[in-house]
């Protein structure tokens, strides 16, 4: 089943109790069309790049979750009958988020290789281009 990642935005005059039952109400959502939630998180009030009808802030939500792809339909069905939330986003995510590893077989792979200089072409080489002279400090 593919990740995929879903962060919706709750009109900032939501209870704290209503938007973790609206938050129950996804998760439920999601496990009973045979999907798995794999994280939430609630990410708190944060201000508004710009004004969505008279919000100029809002609670941000995090879901990642695997599913078929039919229930991010049901989701974006959802959301857009729920008026308490006034954006959301679903993204199918590539793979799923890793720790960074530090190891010695990274570190080797960051170095620099060394590039091959290019042969200049025999019309270059000529003299066609003055040589410049040799200024020398003098002091």
């Amino acid at each position: 089943m593919p990740n995929y990642e879903t962060v919706y935005i709750v009109k900032p005059e939501i209870t704290d109790d209503k938007a973790s039952e609206l938050l129950e109400k996804l998760k439920g959502l999601i496990v009973s069309n045979d999907g798995n939630v794999l994280l939430t998180d609630n990410w708190g009030r944060k201000r508004l790049a710009y004004s969505i009808g008279k919000n100029k802030e809002g609670n941000y939500f995090l879901i990642q979750f695997s599913s078929p792809p039919s229930v991010t339909e049901e989701l974006r069905e959802f959301f857009s009958i729920n008026d308490s939330i006034i954006r959301h986003l679903i993204v199918k995510m590539q793979k799923p988020a890793k720790k960074k590893r530090s190891g010695k077989k990274e570190q080797a792979s960051a170095e620099p290789q060394p590039v091959a200089a290019s042969p200049v072409p025999s019309d270059i080489q000529s003299s066609t281009v003055p040589s410049m002279p040799n200024i020398q400090d003098k002091g």
